[in-house]
């Protein structure tokens, strides 16, 4: 049989390589779905349309304080585009540069640098503060009471003091809320490092004995997800005063908007994201071939995992991931990195994670769970021996990823390749449970 010359995104290029058609089960590159033409009249039109709510300018009043929460640099969610285009709308209500706040929605991720905020926030950089959020600046958060489950909630000072909060962000399918966007704003977007621990705490499940993942946590579950639920109720205490989320392609372009009512507009979008971004399969296969989709989906192994957490599903155990990420910030994050390496097995890991639960060491909880099922080979420009420590198998780019698995898997696998996927999430026919207990 022949063969074929395909790319999967690397960093802000691509990478070439060969593979065998008797090789290639299907090219998975999401839904051919139709762009905006014209991103910022779309976003105009949406403004004057939201969702079970009254448009801004009928709700706002000159001398209100307004925060504006946006996605941070490990996101892609139209931040030069959308922002601007609301602070176009507050100034011509009558709410000047002054009273208005961009607040980054960094959960526990890192502080930007300058140059990242330029970049992030295209005009709007410069004319209003942008500041970002530290969840661990005590100083800087309020605490509000409990949820239901018994989270602490503290949350930005800015945020829970400002007359109107609006909501920006990206919709997509998440391995523990169901979907980004929306509420996740709040929590972990603008909370504080306690709150934010104790929420994705509960995507463990409940039974110690039994141990594993909470069965209701999972991509597109939001009833009964704990984790979700959990959210909405902290997000319910901000009630927030209005939503502006994108729906995005694989390559980041607009889709759909949807504004309005922070649930409302929400679930709305959800229900968009699930037409865009679900594929159904007939079966696993022996290998998958993934790409994160590039930057700044693989700007670090932490963020790259995603693409990982997506599509363990997909592959049958026993069989390979292929996962090509440049990450240029390297692992991404010490506590991921910790609970791979420190603790060896699976009832270690979730000991540490019940008495210190980090979202970080959670991630990195889920990759050890699908090393128990396949092995994963990991094309980046990471030290080898770190990519070893961690318990993959460094590879320097596809083609060898290719002749690795003839040589050691065997000549005829079957793989899907997908080179969008950290977004693009699939359904199998006969889906069962990703990570069960033991």
């Amino acid at each position: 049989m022949g063969s074929r010359v395909l790319s999967l995104p690397y960093g802000r290029g691509m990478m070439e390589f060969t593979i065998g058609e008797e090789n290639v089960l299907r090219i998975i590159d999401g839904g051919n779905f139709s762009a905006a033409l014209d991103e910022e009249e779309e976003i105009k039109k949406a403004l004057s349309n939201p969702i079970n709510s009254k448009p801004m300018r009928e709700m706002l009043k000159k001398g209100m304080r307004v925060v504006i929460i946006a996605s941070d640099i490990t996101r892609v969610a139209k931040n030069d585009v959308v922002v601007p285009l609301i602070i176009d709308e507050l100034n011509q209500i009558g709410i000047p540069d002054e009273d208005i706040t961009v607040i980054t929605a960094t959960g526990t991720h890192r502080k930007h640098e300058e140059k990242e905020l330029k970049m992030l926030f295209g005009r709007a950089y410069g004319k209003v503060d942008i500041i970002d959020h530290d969840a661990k600046d005590e100083e800087d958060l309020v605490y509000i009471g409990k949820t239901k489950r018994g989270t602490e909630v503290y949350i930005n000072k800015r945020v829970f003091n400002a007359d109107f909060i609006i909501l920006t962000g990206a919709i997509s399918y998440h391995f523990m809320a169901g979907f980004s966007g929306g509420r996740k704003s709040i929590c972990p977007g603008v909370s504080g490092y306690k709150t934010i621990q104790m929420n994705h705490k509960l995507m463990l499940n409940s039974d110690e004995e039994k141990g594993g993942i909470n069965p209701n946590v999972g991509h597109g579950r939001l009833k009964d997800n704990p984790i979700a639920e959990d959210m909405d109720e902290i997000c319910d205490k901000i009630k927030p005063d209005f939503l502006v989320n994108v729906i995005l392609d694989d390559r980041g372009n607009l889709l759909k908007v949807v504004c309005g009512d922070y649930k409302e507009a929400f679930l709305e979008g959800c229900s968009f994201a699930t037409s865009f971004f679900s594929v159904s399969l007939p079966a696993k296969a022996d290998a998958l071939i993934l790409s994160c989709g590039g930057f700044p989906k693989d700007i670090d192994f932490y963020q790259a995992t995603k693409a990982i957490e997506n599509w363990l599903k997909a592959v049958r155990d026993g069989g390979y991931i292929v996962l090509t990420a440049e990450c240029p910030d390297g692992i991404g994050h010490e506590g991921f990195y910790e609970i791979i390496t420190r603790y060896r097995t699976r009832k270690e890991r979730e000991r540490v994670l019940r008495e210190e639960f980090t979202i970080a060491r959670a991630v990195g909880y889920i990759l050890t769970l699908g090393l128990e099922k396949t092995k994963i080979l990991l094309v980046s420009s990471m030290d080898e021996d770190l990519v070893r420590e961690m318990g993959l198998i460094p590879i320097k780019d596809l083609n060898n990823a290719i002749n690795y698995l003839k040589d050691n898997f065997k000549p005829d696998f079957k793989s899907y390749i997908v080179p969008h996927a950290s977004t693009i999430v699939p359904f199998l026919e006969n889906d069962e449970e990703i990570f069960p207990g033991k």
